[in-house]
């Protein structure tokens, strides 16, 4: 029988959520609702958006209407209006607090990193809102974020750093901007912009801020990237240097409180204070790490941190504590069940490992120096192996106290071993290493694939009878032929190699799962993920494959499992952008399978045997960890 006794497939099973592998991740923005009966936060981060109805105390994340978590900043209009924007130009607009999102059209000619996003001052009569951008200059839409055209007019080069404006705009429109040139200003709302006294040869001001009594005081703030500060009390026409460092490190964020009593600026991982409009300043407190956002009211301050999440103060600055708890942004890219332990990895947020079932876990140390990670295996005696991009393969036999250099080849994206002690290692340019000695040592093996990415290698879990393994790569666009993926396959140990299928697809990802519980060729029912699609081979027509999106809305798919003969009564199980999915008969149809969950976008899916059948563990975008048992 090739199916083990003891498999029951279900028909239900309602998720549990374990809770995050570690809260918090980079923040890029901040917001803070100004409608008083809508006391909301929000925090723009690389997954998605979330948000806080108390005061950041707890967090939750919505990605509903984004078609792409990496966001780079967000803002709110007087009125509660929302924009967001992406790191790959994408900008995004919310009119019921964030709970939905619109994207809006943007031309390819003008895509590129948002900077900031600046909703207009009379965002409620005229509808305008800004997207500065680093190379794609300054967008503004007049329709409420359906549309993105040019406002660079006079402002000279395309690398928008900054933007700052009044809250009142009801004698003039009045708007600030910096480029890598300097400051510069308009008065027609960014319809056409002139340069002020402001323009450095050797800094560039990477922040501004308006006073909130603009129209009685006129003043307005800059800092630099060498940590300087100016300010101007005449509406921007001539700067003054305040101080040529306000601390060790550029200004990456500054305050004002409604008052002006105290203005705050992030420098590097330090809060700085100013009580006396920026004269002198004092260290207030060091955080975890660097500061990249600031957002606050009358009530509270919130700060966003590279890779700590949010902090908050309560007394303008001057006292903070950590408030990330359901924050979870990680960068985590992998989901991994090995020996009845679980691992998730991301390039730059290290290995982690769990050993009791995803209730706890723990990061394995010391691997600063390899990042960014691009793969990972567990050796046949518990050796951990992985890659990073420029440090190649390094090896720990004492869960990661001590790490040795095996194998100093750059652009490793891929790693497997098996019980015998061989192993092989795929490259971003198509080359093979190979290791017959437990990964002490790897040697260069023939490629099929030379000029392709390397996307996964796996060996049959039945690799001491069938010696197969199965290999993924990604095909750069090529004649008249779209970027696509293939599938190779070797029957002896790595000899020799077959291309088996392609796919086409921009994606540079493949997640290939051979079935659990099954021990008759089980390598010949290899399942795929790739794109929006899971790929699978019809048993009864040699390298016959399938191709079916899980998600009929087109969501990609980034991981999936199976569970007993994939055509004989089997599951199947994916992640995808959208949710869990299940598929009864093989791959030909899915349906949602997300009972008890309230997390929508998932990067990875495992599962491990259990006395009473399987666990599913499901990893969401950020970081949250979802359990099924499977009886």
């Amino acid at each position: 029988m090739s199916t083990s006794d003891a498999l029951v497939i279900p028909k239900t099973g309602t998720w549990q959520r374990l809770g995050s592998v570690s809260n918090g991740g980079t923040v890029f923005g901040l917001a803070i609702s100004p409608v008083s009966e809508v006391p909301r936060c929000w925090a723009a981060t690389g997954c998605g958006v979330f948000y806080s109805d108390d005061w950041g105390e707890t967090w939750v994340q919505n990605l509903s209407g984004l078609t792409t978590p990496l966001l780079s900043t967000i803002g709110v209009a007087p009125n509660g209006a929302l924009y967001a924007g992406a790191l790959e130009g994408d900008l995004f607009a919310s009119f019921d607090f964030g709970r939905t999102w619109e994207g809006g059209l943007v031309p390819g000619e003008y895509k590129a990193t948002v900077t900031m996003v600046l909703p207009s001052p009379n965002f409620k009569r005229d509808g305008a809102a800004f997207a500065a951008t680093d190379g794609g200059g300054l967008l503004v839409s007049r329709n409420s974020g359906k549309s993105w055209e040019d406002s660079s007019f006079g402002l000279g080069e395309p690398n928008v750093l900054a933007l700052a404006a009044p809250s009142d705009w009801s004698q003039r429109e009045t708007m600030f901007a910096a480029t890598t040139e300097g400051v510069f200003v308009s008065v027609n709302g960014g319809r056409a912009w002139r340069e002020t006294e402001l323009m450095l040869d050797d800094d560039v001001v990477d922040v501004l801020a308006v006073s909130p009594q603009f129209s009685q005081d006129r003043t307005v703030f800059a800092g630099t990237e060498n940590g300087s500060l100016y300010r101007s009390e005449d509406g921007g026409r001539t700067w003054d240097l305040l101080t040529t460092a306000i601390g060790e490190g550029p200004v990456n964020c500054l305050w004002l409180a409604p008052d002006l009593s105290v203005m705050v600026a992030g420098v590097g991982p330090r809060v700085h204070i100013s009580e006396d409009r920026g004269e002198t300043w004092q260290v207030a407190a060091e955080l975890p790490s660097s500061l990249l956002a600031l957002a606050g009211n009358g009530e509270i301050l919130l700060a966003g941190l590279h890779d700590a999440g949010v902090w908050k103060s309560r007394d303008g600055g001057r006292t903070w504590k950590p408030a990330s708890q359901g924050l979870a942004a990680r960068g985590f890219a992998a989901l991994r069940a090995v020996d009845g332990a679980l691992y998730v990895m991301g390039p730059q947020e290290g290995l982690w490992t769990s050993r009791d079932a995803g209730k706890t876990w723990q990061a394995v140390p010391n691997l600063l120096p390899y990042y960014p990670l691009t793969a990972f295996t567990v050796g046949p005696k518990g050796d951990l192996f992985l890659a990073g991009q420029e440090s190649g393969i390094v090896r720990s036999s004492d869960g990661g106290a001590h790490w040795r250099l095996v194998a100093d080849v750059q652009g490793i994206q891929s790693l497997v071993l098996t019980p015998d002690e061989s192993g092989w290692a795929g490259t971003s340019d198509g080359r093979l290493l190979a290791t017959h000695d437990g990964g002490e040592t790897w040697l260069e093996s023939d490629s099929p694939c030379l000029g392709q990415e390397i996307l996964s290698i796996v060996a049959s879990p039945t690799y001491a009878q069938d010696h197969t393994l199965l290999m993924g790569t990604s095909i750069p666009p090529e004649g008249g032929k779209g970027a696509r993926i293939a599938v190779w396959r070797s029957t002896n140990s790595g000899a020799t190699w077959r291309q088996i299928t392609t796919q086409t697809t921009a994606a540079r990802w493949i997640d290939i799962a051979m079935p659990l519980g099954v021990t008759e060729d089980p390598a010949e029912q290899a399942v795929l993920a790739t794109g929006p699609f899971c790929l699978r081979p019809l048993r009864r027509a040699k390298d016959v494959w399938i191709s079916t999106r899980v998600d009929p809305n087109g969501a990609n798919t980034l991981g999936v499992v199976a569970i007993g003969e994939v055509d004989g009564g089997g599951q199947l199980y994916a992640a995808t952008g959208s949710g869990i999915f299940r598929s009864l008969d093989g791959g030909r149809t899915w349906q949602p399978f997300r009972d008890g969950m309230d997390t929508t976008s998932f990067i990875g899916v495992t599962a491990t045997a259990s006395d009473a059948g399987y666990t599913l563990y499901a990893l969401s975008l950020g970081g949250v960890l979802w359990a099924c048992d499977l009886h």
